[in-house]
């Protein structure tokens, strides 16, 4: 989801886009059905999915990356929008 929203964003230029892509990622941190984070910042690693009253305690690979790569998507956006923000040092 976060790359199909970055993807429109750059698409379309549509801010809506990317606060859509920012809030897809935030499921990892807990603005999901339950309100748990699925991400675990002690283990850095993320949890395969939500059962209807729990967090999956499962930590797979597919997760974890799919976490991974949607932050550095994000960030990568960032970096590149605030470079365009700031003024050029000459």
């Amino acid at each position: 989801m976060v790359s199909a929203c970055l993807e429109a964003y750059r698409a379309t230029s549509d801010t809506w886009w990317y606060t859509e892509a920012q809030r897809a990622f935030d499921w990892f941190l807990g603005w999901n059905d339950l309100g748990l984070e699925v991400y675990s910042s002690s283990t850095g690693g993320c949890r395969d999915a939500l059962h209807v009253d729990r967090v999956n305690q499962n930590q797979g690979a597919e997760s974890t990356l799919s976490f991974l790569l949607s932050l550095a998507e994000l960030q990568v956006l960032q970096n590149t929008l605030s470079s365009f923000q700031q003024p050029i040092a000459v």
